[in-house]
């Protein structure tokens, strides 16, 4: 009961439709080679918009060459600049007293670009008088000040005169055991000045080369304090998640070290760790040593997920739409939540899920994702019919902006699935089935639960695979005769047992399924019906043979029948019972980082609906980073596996995306639940 009360209070004390934004390192990617170098003296007042402007450049090119600056630039620092810097460029000293500024509200779906066009303005510009959109998107009902008389004429004409340094160049002979960062450090520059006056350099280098490299006085003001940090160069093949995993830090904690990460992390890279943390005594040799195998530091239940190909860190926006029904929550009162959260399941399984997603979050944030997340409550009540509630859900797309959502993760019924998909189609923005297979929806949907056809498919292709020489025998009810016409495709000499039937429904005589048992052959019974009793009466005749044969029993369908308590697990278990599932059982061994984390936040263990919360939150977002976006993502093929489910997005004939990674599981004899192995075709 604890979690269900953290995750009301969540909600209920956030506000809805509005984002909540989880910190974390947004880092894009840029390939910017420079050749040569000059430098600058800051003078008083100038910032780095001011530099840019006057020498031709951008600020990125800047701060790529001097990563501090980008927390700071005084007077007297000296820049390290590209050559195609140049010091006859006017300054950008802005006489605002002659501009005048209007005040303009962003509309929906206005753009930064067409509102430069309205006004006649760079987009450039417009950030220049409104510094908060240098680090912040555009959104709906923010206020920019445009210049409105703004021209080349509004700045003045000082031309800036820039001293500019001559670097001395000495010879340095390449040893045994040299690296470039080794040679970089040693005369306080970094690898790309030492490429750029030595471009043999990019094919490699070689004992007895000979370098040329600044006398050590170059860039001193770059140099990194060697007492307290130790030092990395970043080799090919590092992302960002396997260094944060080597080093033990956030993604927070090393941006902050090293600012240049915001601009993307390249071979060649000096990054700076604290001195002490894991793989800082020599981290070069430390992280090559992981090398060779990514996984060595990620917990089992990630080993199919992307955390190691990501390539877009731009924030995520993520919209959950489900019925949380926070109007009859009553703050004050516990007992009346308990009574509610006890009588409503839609209730638990939307608090349940949306506490995982929670969880998957700050997870991404780990791997250095950002992520906004919207919140709606779409308040689905029985009552008020199919109709009334699709139309909540029409309510809300409508009236707030949806325009840079990355993904929409709900509603949670069909129905409403299919009013937000066809709403949000035209945009092609990507609705996702959190828990329903039964929808309709459009190109935009992602069912992200396997259709009941696949999980027969599957099973019926390892059967195929599988089956020769064994003794297939079939039992199924008349609701699945089209389940044994397609086995009988398969194996047409199967054998088969067809239940009897009276007015308080199927029933078998006690040597119905011997009779067509082998005691030569292994015995593969295929069983096919949702009746309880049936169930019941073929596994405990199966079980009654086990001293004299060998029987392995199968369905393609595990219906929820065989929840019921009538149902000997202990049968199902000498049977090895196999069945295909949308899910498997968590080991504990393998997950245990999530379920501590899950334990601690919310003094429980996760249910079922709670981890399938985190997988698909934590799937979307890796994906989003993965890919441009979740429909280029499908176009992959991949396929990801996390605590208890697996994502292969695959076309489905009516449109949209469907789920097609099916488990096949199997009881063993501890009576835990195993993955069975299988490829198909």
């Amino acid at each position: 009961m604890k979690k269900y009360i953290t995750v009301i209070a969540i909600i209920v004390f956030s506000v809805f439709a509005k984002a909540c934004s989880t910190p974390a390192a947004t880092i894009a990617s840029n390939t910017a080679t420079v050749q040569k170098f000059v430098s600058h003296q800051v003078k008083a007042g100038e910032t780095l918009k001011d530099i840019a402007y006057k020498f031709g450049i951008t600020e990125t090119e800047i701060t790529k060459l001097n990563p501090d600056a980008r927390e700071e630039v005084y007077e007297g620092l000296v820049l390290i600049l590209p050559s195609t810097a140049t010091a006859d460029r006017k300054s950008d000293s802005v006489t605002q007293d002659n501009l005048k500024f209007k005040t303009h509200k962003v509309k929906r779906k206005e753009t930064l670009y067409s509102i430069s066009k309205k006004y006649g303005v760079s987009q450039e510009v417009i950030k220049r008088f409104n510094k908060s959109l240098y680090s912040e998107v555009l959104r709906k009902g923010d206020k920019l000040r445009i210049p409105v008389n703004y021209s080349e004429n509004s700045v003045t004409d000082a031309v800036v005169n820039v001293p500019q340094t001559q670097v001395a160049y000495i010879t340095h002979n390449v040893i045994a055991k040299e690296t470039k960062y080794g040679i970089a450090r040693k005369y306080g520059i970094t690898i790309a000045e030492l490429e750029s006056t030595n471009p043999s350099l990019r094919d490699g280098l070689k004992i007895g080369d000979e370098l040329k490299v600044p006398k050590a006085n170059f860039a001193k003001s770059t140099i990194i304090d060697n007492d307290e940090y130790a030092f990395y160069e970043v080799q090919k093949g590092n992302t960002l998640y396997s260094l944060l995993r080597i080093f033990k830090l956030e993604a927070d904690e090393l941006i902050a070290l090293n600012p240049a990460l915001d601009e993307g992390l390249k071979e060649g890279m000096i990054l700076k760790v604290p001195k002490g943390s894991p793989g800082s005594g020599t981290p070069t040799q430390a992280v090559a040593e992981n090398q060779g195998n990514p996984d060595v530091t990620i917990l089992e239940g990630e080993k199919g997920s992307l955390v190691n190909q990501l390539t877009d860190f731009s924030p995520k926006r993520v919209a959950i739409m489900l019925p949380f029904g926070v109007g009859r929550v009553n703050t004050g009162n516990t007992e009346v939540n308990e009574n509610l959260l006890r009588d409503d399941r839609i209730l638990r399984l939307s608090l349940d899920l949306y506490s995982g997603m929670l969880m998957a979050v700050q997870d991404a944030k780990k791997v250095g994702i950002t992520t906004i997340v919207d919140t709606y409550d779409t308040s689905y009540n029985r009552k008020d019919g199919p109709a009334t509630n699709a139309r909540k859900v029409e309510t809300i797309i409508q009236s707030n902006d949806f325009s840079s959502v990355n993904a929409v993760i709900g509603p949670l019924l069909g129905n409403n699935i299919d009013r937000a998909s066809s709403l949000l189609n035209a945009r092609k923005i990507p609705v996702i089935s959190p828990r329903s297979n039964k929808v309709a929806g459009g190109n935009n949907i992602f069912v992200s639960r396997p259709e009941d056809n696949l999980l027969r498919k599957k099973m019926l292709s390892y059967l195929k695979a599988n089956g020769s020489g064994k003794n297939i025998v079939v039992i199924a009810d008349k609701k699945n005769s089209t389940t044994l016409s397609k086995i009988k495709a398969i194996f047409p000499n199967l054998k088969t047992v067809t239940p009897r039937s009276n007015d308080k429904g199927y029933f078998l005589y006690p040597g119905d399924i011997p009779a067509q048992l082998s005691s030569e052959l292994e015995n593969w019974v295929i069983v096919e019906t949702n009746d309880v009793p049936l169930i019941s009466s073929v596994t405990t005749s199966l079980n009654g043979q086990l001293g004299t044969m060998k029987v392995v029993m199968f369905t393609t369908d595990r219906g929820n029948a065989y929840d019921s308590d009538e149902i000997q697990h202990d049968h199902l278990k000498n049977l090895a019972f196999h069945f295909p599932s949308a899910e498997k059982e968590y080991k504990y061994s393998k997950a245990k980082a999530f379920i501590d984390s899950y334990e601690t936040m919310y003094g429980v263990s996760p249910s079922e609906s709670a981890i399938k919360g985190y997988d698909l939150m934590y799937d979307t977002l890796l994906r989003l980073a993965y890919s441009s976006d979740l429909y280029a993502a499908a176009a992959t093929g991949v396929e990801t596996d996390y605590v208890e489910n697996k994502f292969k997005y695959s076309s489905r004939a009516k449109g949209g995306f469907s789920n097609s990674a099916v488990y096949l599981m199997k009881y063993t004899d501890t009576l835990e639940l195993e993955e069975v192995p299988f490829v198909e075709d």
